[in-house]
């Protein structure tokens, strides 16, 4: 009988590159052409079958996707929390995408959880003419991260599947020895509190990751939030002041069913602080 374990895997990069879409096609073999941008984490459950020597190893592995828009740092931080490895997503027609690897979420998944085995991606390879940097660029801009070995790199599809598999494989197969911990460093409450926010999304930012952290973590928050922000007219990608001032309301109408008055009343008095010192 093989052996089973779980890992939690996750997909990072800037909006747009195809997070979704890799997972989408990996997990139901299924190409989706609309983008939809993530809400807080959604987590998706795939189990594979890892060659190791002559004893295979079943692995479920629980797939992360986040928001890659950069004003939503703490609910990244959030959701990073207890990964065990990590796909790094880029564009291939949008060179600042891979840019953006190595300035920002290489060094944010590694101060989040250190040097857990990373794959990287350059998607939407299918669109030979307008890309914008190659395989060996990618390749080139991961190792001015500082990386002792060369990094592993795919040029992958998910319209047509291109190297998906086997960037999945190859990224399970380097779980296999290591053991799951769980986050270290500066807990969690005093990152959210200690936070400045400096846009609307960074207020949106802070609820989200405010009411994640009391109400039980990041996957279980995400679809209350995502109601919330349906009824209070929030789009993350643009949000208002009218939008974000509903959506707090909306939120300790929501804690007001779990939390005594209180720690309700706190709690959405900190956030039109956050609001209010923009």
């Amino acid at each position: 009988m093989a052996e089973e374990i779980k890992k939690n895997i996750i997909l990072l990069g800037d909006a747009a590159v195809g997070k979704t879409s890799l997972i989408r096609r990996y997990v139901l073999d299924q190409f989706d052409e609309r983008y939809v941008t993530t809400i807080g984490s959604k987590v998706t459950k795939k189990e594979v079958e890892v060659p190791n020597g002559g004893n295979p190893i079943k692995m479920t592995m629980m797939i992360w996707d986040i928001i890659g828009q950069k004003e939503y740092e703490l609910t990244q931080t959030l959701s990073m929390r207890n990964i065990d490895g990590a796909l790094l997503v880029s564009d291939a027609t949008r060179r600042e995408s891979m840019d953006s690897l190595q300035a920002y979420w290489v060094p944010k998944i590694v101060q989040t959880r250190g040097q857990i085995p990373m794959v990287f991606l350059s998607n939407k390879s299918d669109l030979e003419s307008e890309k914008k940097f190659s395989l060996g660029d990618l390749e080139d801009t991961v190792m001015r991260v500082g990386f002792d070995n060369k990094p592993v790199c795919y040029e992958t599809s998910a319209r047509t599947g291109c190297n998906i598999d086997a960037a999945f494989h190859t990224l399970a197969g380097a779980l296999i020895g290591r053991m799951s911990s769980g986050s270290e460093g500066i807990p969690i409450q005093e990152i959210i509190r200690n936070s400045e926010a400096k846009s609307l999304a960074g207020v949106v930012d802070f609820i989200i990751a405010d009411f994640a952290d009391q109400y039980g973590g990041i996957e279980v928050a995400t679809p209350i939030v995502k109601h919330q922000m349906a009824v209070a007219g929030l789009d993350l990608s643009n949000p208002t002041l009218a939008s974000v001032t509903k959506f707090i309301d909306c939120m300790a109408n929501v804690e007001k069913t779990f939390k005594p008055a209180p720690d309700v009343s706190s709690n959405k008095q900190t956030r039109l602080q956050k609001l209010s010192d923009l």
